[in-house]
C-alpha cells in the first residue's frame, strides 16, 4: 500500500467526526499543519488526548473539541480568546484531568496493551476522587496501597516528525512529551514529516525512530509542519507571538478567514505567513547549523 499521500487526503482518510485523537508535542515539534487541515475540514465532536499543545487551542476555538484529556491548561477566557469563544458558543470542552505523569502511565498501558497501569504519584491527590479513571488497589504481592491508571487508547494519532521514510518509519528528537506512549497507543497513526528520506537513512541511527512503519498507515511530507513551534534540529518557534496574535477577537478572525480557511493547504498559508510578516520571516527561524551528537567510534 503506498502510505505517501498529502495532508488533505490523510485527514479526510483517516481522522473521522467523533475519534479520540492524539496529538504529538509537548510545546516542541506539534503538528501544526495537520491540525489546521482538521479545522478546514471542520471535523469536530473529538476527544482530544494531549500533554502541552499549544496550537490544540485552535480546535477549541472553533469548537471541534467535545472532551479533552489532559495533563495541564492553562488558558482561560480572560487570557484566551479561544477560550471565550468556545465559551460564548457553549462549546466548551469537557476536561478529563490528570497529571502529567497520570497521562503518560495510561497511554503506556494502551501502547502495552493491558488494562491499567499502577503508580504511586497519584494517591496524594484528589484526582481519584474526580476523575474516575484513576482509581487505587491492594497490591497482590504486598498487600500496599497503589494508584493505577486506565488505559488510554486513542483512535487515531497524529505526530510530525524530523524525518520518515516512505513506510512510515519515523525518527524523531529533541524534547518528546508522551508522544513515543501516544502515537504508539493509537490504533491509526499518521505521520507528518519535515522531509521523506531513504530507508538506508532511518536503518543508519534506529534508535531515533520512534514509531515502526508496520503501524503507520499514512506518511505526509510537509516541510515547516510544526510552525509556529520549534522542531530541534530544523527551526526555532515563534508561539509567544501568535499567542500575542490570537488573544483578542480581532486578531484571532483574522487568522482563522486568512490563513485556515482562506488557504487551500498548508504552503499557501506559508506563503500566506510570508507575506504578512516578512519575507525573512522563516530564514530567521531556520537553524543555521544544527548539530547532532558527536558520533561515537567503536573502540574508545
Amino acid at each position: 500500500m503506498d502510505k505517501v499521500m498529502t495532508m488533505k487526503e490523510a485527514v479526510s482518510s483517516f481522522v473521522h467526526g467523533g475519534d479520540t485523537l492524539f496529538i504529538s508535542g509537548a510545546q516542541h515539534g506539534e503538528p501544526s499543519a495537520a491540525i489546521h487541515e482538521i479545522i478546514r475540514q471542520r471535523i469536530d465532536h473529538l476527544t482530544l488526548v494531549c500533554a502541552l499543545v499549544t496550537t490544540s487551542s485552535l480546535l477549541i476555538g472553533e469548537g471541534a473539541i467535545d472532551k479533552m484529556i489532559t495533563g495541564y491548561s492553562q488558558q482561560n477566557d480572560k487570557r484566551s480568546y479561544t477560550i471565550a469563544k468556545a465559551k460564548a458558543t457553549n462549546k466548551l470542552p469537557v476536561y478529563e484531568e490528570y497529571s502529567h505523569f497520570g497521562i503518560s502511565l495510561g497511554l503506556l498501558a494502551g501502547q502495552m496493551g493491558i488494562p491499567f497501569m499502577p503508580t504511586k504519584c497519584l494517591l496524594g491527590s484528589d484526582m481519584l476522587k474526580y476523575n474516575e479513571n484513576i482509581k487505587s488497589m491492594e497490591c497482590p504481592f504486598t498487600g500496599d496501597k497503589v494508584g493505577i491508571v486506565r488505559a488510554i487508547v486513542p483512535d487515531v494519532g497524529i505526530i510530525h516528525v524530523q524525518r520518515a521514510d516512505a513506510e512510515g518509519n519515523a525518527q524523531k528528537w529533541g524534547s518528546l512529551g508522551v508522544d513515543q506512549e501516544g502515537i504508539n497507543a493509537s490504533r491509526t497513526v499518521v505521520v507528518t514529516t519535515e522531509k521523506i528520506v531513504d530507508s538506508d537513512i532511518i536503518r543508519r541511527d534506529p534508535n531515533r525512530t520512534i514509531i515502526p512503519g508496520f503501524r503507520v498507515s499514512a506518511v505526509v511530507e510537509q516541510p515547516w509542519g510544526a510552525h509556529p513551534m520549534h522542531l530541534a534540529g530544523y527551526y526555532n518557534g515563534d508561539m509567544f507571538g501568535l499567542m500575542t496574535e490570537l488573544r483578542e477577537k480581532d486578531g484571532y478572525e483574522a487568522y482563522m478567514e486568512k490563513l485556515v480557511y482562506g488557504v487551500s493547504d498548508w504552503n499557501e498559508y506559508l506563503s500566506g505567513r510570508k507575506a504578512i510578516k516578512g519575507e525573512d520571516y522563516f530564514n530567521n527561524l531556520l537553524i543555521q547549523e544544527p548539530l547532532m551528537s558527536e558520533p561515537v567510534i567503536s573502540g574508545y
